[in-house]
């Protein structure tokens, strides 16, 4: 089967400012989820995970305004608001970045453990297989010994 044709990161991160738009928090598997309903592949775990991890790095904040003294002509309402609203977009902003992170680190811990329930799965038949090969390299032995006791 063809592997799908590589999606660019600029594609990938375009995406992500518009699921952005719509999404308070936006998630790791709901940009796989919409990578693949629009170009039909989810493209790589690590690889959407590190372009949402940079997409939503936080940027450097710029050094804030020197708070106003009341009393005085910058202590206004509005002034009051603009702080708020402020605040608040920080506030949001961290929120969505510890909800991508820890919603990324879930989603390596699954993988994790579903890599452990194959194995566990998997370790009685490779056992069995183990003591089959051992009863007939035993036999292989066995049979050497009897034709090197006929040549003698």
């Amino acid at each position: 089967m063809a592997r799908p044709p590589r999606l660019p990161d600029a594609e990938i991160l375009a995406l992500i400012d518009e699921l952005r738009g719509q999404h308070a928090v936006l998630t790791g598997t709901t940009l796989r989820a919409e990578l693949a309903r629009r170009y039909g592949c989810r493209g790589g775990v690590s690889r959407t995970y590190r372009l949402l991890r940079t997409a939503t790095a936080p940027q450097p904040a710029s050094p804030p305004p020197p708070s106003p003294v009341p009393g005085s002509a910058n202590h206004t309402p509005q002034a009051e608001l603009t702080a708020a609203l402020e605040r608040a977009r920080l506030a949001e902003y961290r929120e969505e970045h510890h909800q991508a992170r820890w919603a990324a680190e879930i989603h390596e811990l699954r993988e994790q453990a579903r890599a452990f329930r194959e194995a566990a799965r998997r370790l009685p038949l490779l056992e069995a297989e183990l003591q089959d090969r051992s009863r007939l390299l035993a036999a292989a032995y066995k049979r050497i010994a009897d034709l090197e006791s006929q040549l003698r």
